[in-house]
């Protein structure tokens, strides 16, 4: 935990450093902005799975339903992702992520209040997910990411760590905020009230915030060094998902993800089969935004001054940690919240070595695409993964063979991302 808390605080200590330094000076004051609505569309696009653990106890009472049906709906949408994102990308690379994003916020949120017409048949619950897949598409983190990379070049770690700052705040505002809105009004009630509060805090943020490198120049405004350029995008595109760099980091994140997504998602739930109180497991399991939060910045710092293919598998490794107390100590709240608070420091690390190596190894001008694509993924095992835990937790009435399972899964992860280092990086186009 050194090492995240060591690169926290000099990441903190960078971010003052933008100012100081001319070039950083210079990005910060011409993109700086772009940034907070960036930071917020990643935290849109985690609600509904950062919600649904909250939802399991409640939907279970008033329907009968299992918990691996309750789980379909982010499968759903995984399978909608798989497909979908790869396309939402090239729309990116092709009309720039301001467009595409303020019609998603509104459209995702107006689709996740939806998710209180439930009725008890499992296929109004299916047809409601499909609807908040295909929205689910336009708030992907593609769309933010392609926003912060076209802009930034001397800090563009940093910056991409300051905009996936939004998936830790999710982790931590998220599940307690709807927690509190079912005890309020119920779990339909929480779903219309998320989705609301939501939209009015983040639709006007990007509505006065959100741009790109593609934007500004649709606009004719200048552009800086390491824009995306649109020309030869096609050439690019074919070589960038031939390339060893895109398949090993494909595989890699994707297990890494089908681990962790299912830890995540499943967390208040494993809280309290390990006989925790229904109110204390969203308090614990909110401990994942606050490490995603830190390691996050610390990520963001190591990434850009040590070795990220080191940092990145060591990052995907340290849930095997988090396993490990679990299994050991069930029903410890020390070791519930120090493994949850490691699993977030891991989380919070790999979403930045993700875009980052995408960011360093692909062709910016396929960026959107090639990103999209592993988004697609991702969101294919941010689907899958809940269900399968939940399918074992069904049969064997625990969750202890899935905590196995992390451990191999996470390994393999590691050895991949270590392998990429081998791949050389792509050279930006230049502006």
């Amino acid at each position: 935990m050194a090492i995240w808390l060591l690169g926290f605080t000099f990441s903190v200590r960078d971010i003052g450093m933008i100012t100081t330094s001319p070039r950083g000076a210079g990005e910060l004051r011409r993109h700086g902005t772009v940034l907070i609505p960036c930071l917020a569309g990643i935290l849109l696009s985690a609600t509904h799975s950062y919600s649904l653990g909250v939802m399991i106890a409640p939907l279970e009472r008033e329907f009968g339903w299992t918990r691996s049906q309750i789980s379909s709906g982010p499968l759903i949408i995984a399978i909608i992702g798989l497909f979908a994102a790869p396309l939402v990308g090239r729309a990116v690379d092709q009309l720039g992520p301001r467009r595409i994003g303020l019609a998603g916020i509104l459209l995702y949120c107006a689709a996740l209040g939806a998710l209180s017409f439930a009725t008890s048949d499992i296929a109004s619950w299916a047809l409601l997910w499909v609807i908040l897949g295909l929205c689910n598409m336009l708030v992907i983190p593609t769309i933010w990411t392609a926003a912060v990379t076209s802009l930034f070049v001397e800090r563009r770690s940093i910056a991409l760590a300051i905009t996936l700052c939004g998936a830790s705040l999710c982790a931590a505002i998220t599940p307690p905020l709807v927690g509190f809105l079912v005890v309020q009004n119920g779990w339909r009630g929480a779903y219309v009230g998320v989705g609301l509060i939501y939209a009015s805090v983040i639709f006007p943020l990007a509505w006065l915030f959100l741009r790109s490198a593609t934007d500004d120049a649709r606009r004719g405004a200048g552009v800086a060094a390491g824009s995306v350029r649109l020309a030869s995008w096609n050439a690019s595109l074919r070589q960038g998902f031939a390339s060893p760099a895109f398949i090993k980091l494909a595989t890699g994140v994707t297990l890494y993800a089908l681990a962790v997504c299912a830890l995540t998602a499943n967390a208040v739930p494993i809280l309290v089969a390990q006989d925790f109180k229904a109110t204390q497991a969203p308090a614990i399991a909110g401990l994942i935004g606050m490490g995603s939060l830190v390691g996050r910045l610390g990520g963001g710092y190591l990434l850009d001054r040590l070795n990220p293919h080191m940092v990145s598998a060591i990052s995907v490794s340290t849930p095997i940690l988090s396993v490990a107390l679990l299994l050991a100590m069930p029903g410890s709240p020390g070791a519930a919240m120090a493994a949850f608070l490691i699993l977030g420091l891991s989380v919070g690390t790999e979403l930045d070595a993700c875009a980052y190596l995408a960011a360093r190894h692909f062709d910016l001008r396929s960026f959107g695409t090639l990103f999209g694509a592993i988004n697609g993924f991702l969101l294919f095992a941010n689907g899958m993964a809940p269900m399968a835990a939940n399918i074992v937790y069904d049969m064997t009435q625990s969750y202890q063979i899935f905590l196995w399972a992390v451990i191999p899964m996470c390994s393999l992860s590691a050895l991949l991302l270590l392998a990429l280092g081998t791949d050389a990086a792509a050279t930006p186009p230049i502006a």
